[in-house]
């Protein structure tokens, strides 16, 4: 989290818009009201520095990308220290980690980062809850709270855990009045934020924009990075369904194990020709399907604390010292197999930000997109054309440089036409 915002990769497409509105209003960026809880504290840092007078872009980049990267990185720590003492829910949250958030959180200004954190930290919370106690009660509800206006995740993701609240309720038989009043207030909000979540489906913010997201579900095959970890992962799902016995023994974690080398090896694939290779941008494709498995993660872990956990054989198996011993390595090492390709993607970002950097300090005025470096390969793969004069603006050192144009044709829109950037004032990129 550290090196990812001391490398701005906060500023990746949306977040360099966000750090422009930011710089210009002094205020938060406050745009989209279902998600605005979500943005609101992910913008907390900055705004602060803002408020005591920073105005370095620079420092405000770091800040930014420390306050997205925050947010959803508290609420997983939380998880994972929840479920330190059992290996198996351990397994899950290191799961949920290497192929949901590590795979598309380039992509860090997304606020589906956060919603997804949420439905990971609260199912884990219920699921090893004891008794009931005023400090989960609490919790839930204030998480429940930031739900409500997190991400449209929350359509089926809320309803879930507002179930998982109601089960655990009914499942403690012990229910002191003022963590069961806690309880079931926590209810309301993850059922509000569905509510939410369908009115911004129904009456959307742009039409266009919400029909391309669902045009590019499918696409979600384009993030190498997700398909191998998840590939790798279906391979452990599907032999403990069929042969919940073989877990056990090695052979089911060889042969997962080998699309967890792939993962581990894919940053090699630049040395090719093929588009076939870790991409930033293709982490974003894959966010709705990621949500989707999110879920699924979160139902399985409700059925394996559930009555039903004892009784299905896969569940039974994961129980047995030496299975569990097992699904807890191999958790770790799907985590360690992603490393590489986001290390790789983070150098490829401090690359591309340093071109652009050096390109519109070198030249006054609008900039032909066509005769920079970023029109060729491996650069072009980072660039959004809508946001080019947004990151120029950001990353001059003075009012005069220049602003890249976005590609000859673009005809869609963008913030503020390259001729005419939004006057920022003091605020500059400080090296």
């Amino acid at each position: 989290m550290l090196w990812h915002s001391w490398e701005c990769r906060g500023l990746f497409v949306d977040g360099s818009a966000f750090l422009v509105q930011v710089a210009r209003r002094e205020f938060f960026f406050d745009f989209y009201d279902p998600r605005l809880f979500a943005m609101v504290l992910g913008q907390a840092p900055i705004l602060t520095a803002v408020f005591l007078g920073v105005t370095d872009l620079h420092l405000l980049a770091q800040l930014l990308s420390l306050g997205l990267f925050a947010l959803p990185t508290a609420l997983y720590h939380l998880a994972l220290q929840r479920v330190r003492d059992d290996a198996i829910l351990l397994s899950a949250v290191l799961a949920a980690i290497g192929v949901v958030f590590m795979t598309t959180s380039f992509f860090i200004v997304g606020e589906y980062n956060t919603a997804y954190a949420i439905g990971m930290v609260v199912a884990v919370r219920l699921a090893t809850a004891q008794k009931l106690t005023v400090e989960d009660g609490a919790f839930l509800l204030a998480v429940g709270l930031l739900a409500i206006r997190a991400y449209e995740v929350m359509l089926y993701l809320g309803p879930v855990l507002a179930a998982m609240i109601a089960w655990t309720i009914y499942r403690i038989r012990a229910r002191p009045a003022l963590a069961t009043t806690l309880y079931l207030l926590a209810i309301l909000p993850f059922l509000g934020a569905m509510l939410v979540a369908a009115n911004s489906l129904i009456n959307p913010f742009s039409q266009d924009h919400l029909s391309r997201t669902a045009a590019t579900v499918l696409d979600a095959w384009q993030n190498i990075q997700f398909d191998l970890a998840l590939l790798s992962a279906l391979v452990i799902f599907g032999w403990a369904a069929v042969r919940p016995q073989d877990l056990a023994r090695r052979k089911p974690y060889l042969f997962a194990g080998i699309f967890l080398v792939l993962l581990a090896l894919s940053p090699l694939l630049v040395l090719t020709d093929t588009l076939v290779r870790p991409h930033a941008k293709s982490q974003y494709t894959a966010r709705s399907i990621a949500g989707l498995v999110m879920t699924i993660i979160v139902i399985l872990i409700w059925l394996y604390t559930s009555p039903l956990g004892t009784r299905i054989k896969a569940f039974v198996a994961l129980r047995r010292p030496e299975v569990s011993r097992r699904m807890l390595t191999f958790g770790c090492l799907m985590v360690l197999a992603i490393l590489p390709s986001n290390a790789y993607l983070t150098f490829e970002w401090r690359s591309y930000l340093n071109t652009v950097r050096t390109i519109v300090r070198s030249q006054s005025g609008v900039i032909e997109f066509e005769s920079t470096p970023l029109a060729k390969r491996p650069l072009e793969t980072l660039v959004e054309s809508w946001i080019l004069p947004s990151q120029s603006l950001i990353l001059r050192a003075k009012r005069g440089d220049g602003i890249i144009a976005p590609p000859r044709g673009f005809d869609a829109w963008q913030p503020f036409p390259p001729a005419e950037p939004y006057p920022l004032g003091s605020y500059v990129w400080r090296d």
